[in-house]
């Protein structure tokens, strides 16, 4: 499986050539209220999704939506204007510039609220969620909460950064554990079975440290001791050893680490474990965030040592408790993720993965632009955040090759979830569990015929469903979800959660939450993100929108 999709990777690199630039990374911090840039939550987390929907829902008999008019109404004028790309390229200056003016700021955050914040996010803090996740659950819908708050980029790369002195991470950090009971509380309050839970939380690593460039300082040593892989080779940012975070124990500093570094990534490390306790105590699962490159080798390390401890399959805990992300668009994801599934199955743990195509495509090609293609690519990396020690960027230059490890990846995860519930004995643990993180109408389709070619679920007729329903064997609900993101693809996440008949929701919203003033710096980042799918004449913004307004006309004229 593995040597035909590298042939396939390569053949397809042959018939794609990229010529793309990426504008440089925005150095400082987007201003309160700036949340037209939310637009580019639509593209976040599934780089090229929306440019890849081969197999459109139009085709289809799409499940009809139970969203008020007031939302429909809401979604057609959010998705209109992400139609607009020189309103999403002068977004960021724009509303910098309405919300410094005084008397035009608070008119400014007013139609922010009721427009994109409420549009992508699902409230201003995990309470005011609940109705949501309730809504959610009655549709058979599960949820990933994600309290979306993280450290500015800009300020964590500077030297002596002021966030140090402030320490926001001890209230983050305070406030995923406050999350967890939350979530745990919701799932007691439907009465999900301990093997039925589908409200997760999702930790985004930076945010829990004051200065997030020592994560950066740990990738670039664990590259210098890390030894060479074995066949088949992985490439930056590598692959994890269980060994890579001994120098964070160490009695006094290596390399580029400082005393102040040690301190600050044990600390990390202690309140991970203090955040996976209490989830493994209330019965929550942990997603990981995947983030930049040059953070990723430090956090395989930290993910790996949770996950061998957490996941351990003499725990007696009946599902994968920590899910790492691995992401498509990475040249080393197939060969990664084969490694992964070895070493969970050599040392006796689960392997918890959330597959997406991954989310930060522009800032990676900007900091490490492919040579073939930029005739100024070593001056540019010259000046980046780039570590990786490779000639070739760490993400695939074409979305056809991201497409290709995704599928290729998936149907790897598959064989892998069949031979488990093949070999497992009755009432076992899993040994692998996967999220499929996707917007793609053609990946979902896949991985349905996957399940069903492998015999994990069954097809039966359906008078609802022109296409049958799909029964889930038991053994596969704890170890196979979907998920996108809340506020998009709401018809594929309909289709699918009314196809799969299923003990427990196999399909998940990923919900941000968090106050505007907090929510916005972590969305507003995403802004250069794949702006080229939000153009006129295609992509995810004029597909919801069509969309959107035809829910409409039905509403108001029958359809």
């Amino acid at each position: 499986m593995l040597r035909l999709a590298t042939t396939t990777l390569r053949a397809s690199r042959l018939r794609h050539a990229s010529t793309s630039s990426r504008p440089p990374l925005r150095g400082r911090r987007i201003a309160l209220g700036s949340g037209l840039v939310l637009t580019t939550l639509l593209t976040s987390k599934i780089y090229a999704d929306s440019a890849a929907i081969t197999l459109s829902s139009t085709s289809k008999e799409e499940p009809r939506s139970q969203s008020p008019l007031g939302t429909l109404v809401r979604s057609y004028v959010v998705y209109t204007m992400c139609s607009m790309p020189a309103l999403v390229d002068n977004a960021p200056w724009l509303l910098e510039t309405l919300t410094s003016i005084p008397g035009v700021r608070w008119i400014t955050e007013a139609i922010v609220r009721v427009t994109f914040f409420d549009q992508f996010v699902g409230g201003d803090t995990a309470e005011k969620t609940l109705p949501l996740l309730q809504r959610l659950r009655q549709n058979n819908t599960g949820t990933l909460f994600a309290y979306s708050v993280e450290v500015d980029e800009a300020e964590a790369m500077a030297a002596g950064s002021s966030s140090a002195d402030r320490n926001p991470h001890r209230e983050i950090v305070k406030e995923m554990i406050h999350c967890i009971d939350i979530a745990a509380d919701f799932e007691q309050t439907v009465g999900a079975k301990e093997t039925g839970r589908r409200t997760w939380v999702a930790v985004k690593i930076t945010a829990l440290l004051p200065d997030a460039s020592a994560l950066i300082r740990l990738s670039k040593h664990i590259l210098t001791i890390r030894p060479p892989t074995t066949a088949p080779h992985v490439a930056f940012p590598g692959n994890p050893t269980v060994s890579d975070l001994d120098v964070i124990y160490a009695p006094s500093p290596t390399g580029d680490l400082t005393p102040s570094d040690l301190s600050m990534l044990r600390t990390l490390h202690a309140d991970l474990e203090a955040i996976c306790t209490r989830a493994q105590e209330r019965g929550v699962r942990i997603i990981i965030d995947a983030e930049y490159s040059w953070y990723q080798p430090a956090l395989d390390a930290l993910a790996l040592a949770l996950m061998r401890r957490f996941n351990a399959l003499d725990t007696g805990s009946t599902q994968p408790l920590v899910y790492a992300t691995y992401q498509a668009y990475l040249r080393r994801t197939p060969a990664h993720l084969f490694h992964a599934l070895h070493d969970a199955k050599k040392h006796g743990f689960a392997l918890g993965v959330k597959l997406v195509r991954g989310a930060y495509h522009t800032h990676e090609s900007a900091a490490h632009p492919d040579p073939a293609s930029s005739s100024t690519a070593s001056s540019a990396k010259g000046k980046s955040l780039s570590i990786s020690p490779d000639v070739l960027p760490p993400v695939w230059s074409v979305k056809h090759d991201t497409d290709a490890t995704y599928n290729a990846c998936a149907s790897l995860l598959l064989d892998a979830v069949a031979a488990d519930i093949q070999s497992a004995p009755p009432g076992s643990a899993p040994r692998v569990g996967v999220l499929f993180g996707t917007h793609n109408w053609a990946s979902a389709e896949g991985i349905l015929e996957g399940l069903e070619d492998r015999g994990l679920v069954v097809r039966v007729p359906s008078e609802k469903e022109k296409e049958g329903r799909l029964v889930v064997k038991e053994q596969l609900g704890e170890r196979v979800t979907f998920g996108q993101l809340y506020g998009m693809c709401d018809d594929l996440t309909e289709t699918l959660a009314n196809r799969l008949d299923s003990n427990a929701p196999m399909v998940i919203k990923y919900i941000p939450y968090g106050a505007l003033s907090e929510v916005m710096p972590y969305l507003s980042r995403r802004a250069i993100e794949n702006k080229s799918v939000l153009g006129p004449d295609g992509g995810a913004a004029k597909r919801e929108r069509d969309r959107a307004w035809g829910l409409i006309w039905d509403r108001l004229f029958g359809g």
